[in-house]
């Protein structure tokens, strides 16, 4: 059974300087995979040394050592599942999928669908091996389900490269990985109408089509939503029944909501309408399994480089200050090298990286509050 209480855990763990546009600029940014051994080890609490000696003790900051320990802080928050954002194959993830232990979603990153699509036939292969256990005789048992790209029409692709992408990593699937687990497999849309009637259907009508005989019983449809529990689950658009109940009835398939919550910024009532969103889920799911199996809440920290804007005022935390704890990195920490930092660059491509500290946001009380209860 999926995991219903998740949360969302993406570049919005990197400190200054990180920032979106210019990470590949950089070797410890490039690719924004926020779950890779060398950086990932920092906010786990797992504690990391580097090839130079520098090193990140294990442990938390509020136990007077260095690192952030979020894998720790998600559990005593009573989350089940991490969904993720950036993956690169290339990396060592199996560190941090058995720190963590507990549920995952698996992302293929958006550049999958944009710029490497063409190479997807040698993508695959090399992804579903960087999902698999450390004897690659099945997907890591952590994971529970692949999250194929991230809202389509904010990132530039299309549902016909959705498409594609899904029949050909399931014919890989199965002639190279055939003794694999069939996890469940959905493509987060943003909620957005595509021309439909509702949300995110306008994108479904065409992507459901085409994969429901390629993907039996494995297909499910993965919103991201902002909306309050009134629409999702009893009264969408004047229609007096819940978005979640004319979604299932449409396409009879299972919800993730790899998104929910209200920004800081510009919703005063935010604790409220985040409250009535996971404790509507929770109740919804329980009693629907088939329906809904959960949802994540958006997001564990505050974007670092989007602070005070409301797309950077989501998080459960905030990034408050430089802490005590500086890696400085070498070569030797990467498993491989091609970012392209510009001409007369500002940006140190190796560099040091600060481990910062983070603070609670009021979201932290209503997101524990909701996913602690029995």
């Amino acid at each position: 059974m999926a995991r219903l209480k998740g949360i969302c855990y993406g570049n919005d763990a990197f400190p200054k300087p990180y920032e979106e546009a210019t990470a590949n600029n950089t070797q410890v940014f490039f690719g924004s995979d926020s779950a890779a051994e060398y950086i990932a080890r920092l906010w786990t609490g797992a504690g990391y040394k580097s090839s130079t000696g520098s090193q990140c003790e294990s442990g938390s900051v509020s136990a007077g050592v260095h690192c952030r320990n979020e894998l720790g802080r998600m559990k005593n928050m009573g989350v089940e599942l991490i969904r993720l954002y950036d993956w690169d194959p290339r990396n060592r993830h199996l560190p941090f999928l058995k720190e963590w232990g507990r549920g995952v979603l698996a992302p293929v990153s958006n550049y999958n669908l944009k710029a490497g699509y063409n190479n997807r036939l040698q993508n695959i292969p090399n992804l579903i091996k960087s999902f698999s256990n450390e004897q690659q005789t099945d997907y890591h048992q952590a994971i529970e389900g692949i999250i194929i790209g991230n809202e389509p029409r904010v990132s530039g692709f299309s549902v016909a490269e959705c498409i594609q992408f899904t029949k050909d990593w399931v014919s890989i699937e199965k002639a190279q990985f055939g003794s694999y687990r069939k996890l469940p497999i959905g493509h987060p849309v943003d909620f957005n109408q595509y021309g439909g009637k509702y949300p995110c259907w306008g994108f479904w009508d065409p992507l459901v089509e085409a994969l429901k005989a390629d993907l039996p019983q494995r297909l499910f449809l993965a919103p991201q939503t902002y909306n309050d529990a009134v629409y999702l689950f009893e009264n969408a658009e004047g229609s007096k029944r819940g978005w979640v109940d004319l979604t299932y009835d449409k396409y009879r398939m299972p919800i993730w909501f790899t998104e929910i919550g209200a920004d800081r910024i510009t919703r005063s009532d935010h604790l409220k309408i985040v409250e009535g969103q996971l404790l509507g889920c929770i109740k919804y799911s329980r009693q629907n399994p088939q329906k809904l199996f959960g949802a994540c809440f958006f997001s564990f920290t505050d974007k670092v480089w989007m602070q005070g804007t409301s797309e950077g005022s989501f998080g459960a935390y905030t990034h408050q200050r430089q802490g005590a704890c500086t890696i400085t990195y070498s070569d030797k920490d990467f498993t491989h090298r091609d970012y392209t930092p510009p001409p007369n660059s500002k940006i140190i491509p190796i560099g040091t990286l600060n481990v910062d500290v983070l603070l609670e946001t009021k979201l932290h009380e209503v997101v524990n509050n909701c996913y602690s209860r029995p």
